[in-house]
């Protein structure tokens, strides 16, 4: 009898203010917001290269303009990149006229790596935050290519008249005959064509700068290195740093 009494009252049923409260509804429970990829990545970006301009480029750079220096260069080797040659300095590197004006950085941590440091958006948050630090400053930065592009040009001034006998002129039989001569055409042998290996890879010419204006130039460039072996002979070894330069003119 007891068995059954004890069986009957767990199943009664509950009382009225506990059939009538609602359980919580975890299915509707809304999660945090969180910031779209596009925005996660432009964050990290960000804190890495202010990480590294304050902690290395900044402190060297106005050290350097102070002391009279035009022009200073940055070779950045990321985490990853040869890591085999540890004590790699700018006497090192192969070709490099005045060595003394550069100074190499070695990144470290697998925040740094060279799949990080050579994409194209993080080469141009670089320099552009480099820019913008040194206008703050108080410096004339030079004019980026896209920001002349984006300039408003002056309208073309029109040409002057041609003569009335230079409109009805005629061209000659030569000309009729066998055409004009082609862009290619170099009869006198002076245009310098940029053949192979010296079109890709020798340096435009640039502007000449203004007084106390800034050049910022920043690229991912291959870099060679004299290293000596284990059995005391010079070898070279190549890898891809960033290859970042500013000028002052002067």
């Amino acid at each position: 009898m007891a068995s059954k009494l004890h069986l009957e009252h767990d199943h009664e049923a509950p009382p009225y203010e506990d059939s009538t409260t609602q359980p919580p509804a975890f299915s509707d429970r809304k999660e945090p917001d969180r910031p779209a990829l596009h925005a996660q990545l432009a964050d990290i970006r960000t804190r890495r290269i202010q990480n590294v301009l304050t902690t290395h480029i900044e402190p060297l750079l106005y050290s350097h303009f102070l002391d009279g220096i035009d022009k200073r260069g940055f070779i950045i080797i990321p985490a990853d990149i040869l890591t085999q040659q540890p004590h790699l300095a700018a006497q090192d590197i192969v070709n490099l006229p005045n060595a003394g004006n550069f100074t190499l950085l070695r990144l470290h941590g697998d925040e740094n790596s060279a799949a990080f440091w050579q994409q194209a958006s993080v080469l141009e948050e670089l320099a552009s935050s480099i820019r913008a630090r040194l206008t703050s400053s108080g410096y004339k930065v030079e004019a980026t290519t896209a920001e002349l592009l984006t300039k408003p040009q002056p309208p073309p001034q029109p040409s002057p008249a041609l003569d009335q006998t230079q409109q009805q002129a005629s061209p000659s039989w030569f000309k009729r005959q066998f055409g004009t001569p082609g862009p290619q055409h170099d009869p006198t042998a002076t245009t310098k064509y940029r053949l192979g290996w010296r079109g890709e890879y020798e340096d435009l010419p640039r502007r000449r700068l203004a007084q106390d204006e800034v050049r910022v130039t920043v690229r991912v460039r291959e870099v060679s290195f004299r290293v000596e072996t284990e059995m005391g002979l010079l070898d070279s070894v190549t890898g891809k740093a960033l290859w970042l330069e500013l000028e002052v003119g002067t």
